[in-house]
């Protein structure tokens, strides 16, 4: 069975490239754990399992639309 674990970070910073650096310079130094907010640990669904062989061909355009409508 395989898990998705995603690690929630909050870095204090005026623009997006001054807090990608901070955290860069924490991970360098070993103190992420500083910004570190939440884990979260998803275990596959039964429909996950079911459907992981069959994947359905998307055009580029249908993810547009997905994207920009949320349809």
């Amino acid at each position: 069975m395989e898990y998705t674990i995603i690690r929630v970070y909050k870095v204090p910073a005026s623009s997006q490239v001054q807090a990608t650096d901070r955290f860069m310079q924490a991970r360098e130094l070993g103190v992420e754990r500083d910004y570190l907010v939440r884990d979260y640990v998803k275990g596959a669904t039964e429909n996950d399992i079911r459907t992981a062989g069959r994947v359905r061909p998307v055009s580029w355009w249908a993810l547009v639309r997905q994207q920009l409508l949320g349809r």
